[in-house]
């Protein structure tokens, strides 16, 4: 670079040294313990009076963050003038942003010689030296909006709330104040007088705003819309306010509404209604009777013929066997057919009631039948293996065909067997792993070892009444 006068402009080399700067939201002076005491409020430490905050720390955990690539600096201020340390518990530090500089940092130096001349005047010469110390690679900017502090009022004649009691014993590790810890009685007085001025009453609702309100800049979009099931319609006011009537007293609301009401008003109204094509769940404990037979809406479904003639064969199945497994049940099918009852799941609902607990858990029980008073349903009851074995799957056909969706090799036609066309992964026989399957009936466990145990008959294998899954007492 040359100036106007022809003569080269110094040059001069950045330095290798990577500067950070910080924009901190705070008044410094120029003394060294200001400084330490900003810097100290950086430091990762947390608590009034902690020890380990310190402006060493501070700077330890700058480098440590500006290492890792982290974005975020959080700067806790000293509690204000005048306020006690325990004010700082509930406040939130302020979130700062690291973005990257370009910034060069410079020292600038202003010398001063003044001198007397031959006639008593004092001149004055003023030399500025200009020295680069580097460049800046990051800045820390508090720009975001701080969050509100809320520190809840003592209640009268206490200089402390307890709850910030409670939070100092467990800081303190105060054992005996945590053992006299109490919870005050609820009371229902949300306004009392001031203590300065009794004339005037504050809130004594205790409501502690939200914790966080500005750690987004922008809040997210949600995209609420209205249900596209539902529709503006306008009804009377008399027809809306069936509801409230129910909650209140019933002479209260004879009196609100003793003249008929004419107005009416505009809203939202589902077009359609949930039908329910669960079975029916019955609780273990529960002691009224069991279906006798499925939901009226559910009954007056139509099916197809197809829906039909395997509705029909439901119920053949359930004659021979009152309770089955949804697996189980599967399997007597066809994976053509069992692929129809898994998509119409209503034709379950229409057959069969289930246990939403106990040891008949998800089993599909026949309407009418209570498994809890008849003593051969205990073979019905389902037990849950854990620790399945690991699987290495090498190929998609492999992976479907242990999880039952397609079979290994050629389709078999619709003609075939079931017994061929679809493998009984219901049935532990103690001799082949189901990978797929950890849920078994008792019925379906045919290993030689275990029938002994679950056949076992006598006063020391069975009990009076069925608390719970019961087998032989030597089983594990």
């Amino acid at each position: 670079m040359v100036d106007r006068a022809g003569s080269a402009a110094p040059a001069w080399r950045i330095p290798s040294v990577q500067l950070i700067t910080i924009e901190y939201p705070g008044v410094i002076s120029e003394t060294k313990e200001s400084l330490e005491r900003a810097l100290a409020t950086l430091s990762p430490y947390a608590g009034p009076g902690c020890p380990l905050q310190s402006a060493s720390s501070a700077l330890a955990h700058l480098a440590h963050v500006l290492a890792r690539g982290g974005k975020l600096i959080e700067c806790r201020l000293a509690p204000l003038a005048g306020e006690d340390e325990s004010g700082s518990l509930y406040r939130h530090p302020i979130l700062g942003d690291v973005v990257p500089g370009y910034e060069l940092v410079v020292r600038l130096r202003k010398r001063v010689w003044q001198r007397q001349n031959t006639e008593g005047h004092t001149e004055t010469r003023k030399a500025y030296t200009l020295t680069l110390l580097g460049a800046v690679r990051s800045t820390v900017r508090f720009v975001r909006m701080a969050d509100f502090a809320f520190k809840p009022d003592p209640p009268a004649g206490s200089t402390i709330h307890p709850t910030e009691a409670l939070h100092r014993a467990l800081v303190q590790m105060d054992a005996n104040a945590l053992q006299q810890f109490r919870f005050a009685p609820e009371t229902e007085e949300y306004e009392v007088p001031d203590e300065k001025n009794p004339e005037i009453l504050r809130s004594n609702l205790a409501m502690i705003p939200p914790p966080f309100f500005s750690r987004m800049e922008l809040p997210f979009n949600y995209g609420y819309r209205q249900n596209p099931a539902s529709s503006l319609q306008t009804v009377s006011s008399t027809s809306t306010a069936k509801r409230a009537r129910k909650t209140v007293r019933k002479g209260q609301a004879d009196m609100d509404h003793a003249e008929p009401d004419e107005r009416v008003v505009t809203r939202y109204l589902n077009r359609s209604r949930w039908r329910n094509m669960a079975p029916v769940a019955v609780k273990f404990a529960q002691s009224d009777a069991v279906p006798t037979g499925p939901d009226e809406a559910l009954a007056r479904v139509t099916f197809s013929d197809r829906q039909q003639a395997l509705l029909e064969k439901l119920d053949e199945h359930f004659a021979v066997r009152p309770v089955w497994s949804r697996l189980s049940l599967l399997n007597q099918f066809r994976p053509s057919d069992a692929r129809v009852l898994v998509q119409a799941k209503e034709l379950f609902a229409v057959a069969a009631y289930t246990f939403a607990d106990g040891p008949w858990r998800d089993t599909l029980v026949r309407f009418g039948y209570d498994p809890r008073k008849e003593p051969e349903s205990r073979f019905f009851q389902r037990i849950h293996l854990r620790g399945k074995a690991p699987r290495n799957a090498t190929a998609r056909g492999i992976f479907r065909a242990e999880y039952g969706d397609v079979l290994q090799g050629p389709r078999e036609p619709e003609s075939t067997p079931v017994s061929d066309a679809r493998p009984a992964t219901h049935i532990f026989d103690g001799k082949h792993a189901a990978l797929s399957t950890s849920t078994f009936q008792l019925c379906d466990i045919t290993d030689i070892t275990i029938v002994p145990l679950i056949r076992g008959e006598g006063d020391n294998n069975l009990r009076t009444a069925p608390d719970n899954a019961r087998v032989s007492s030597g089983m594990t």
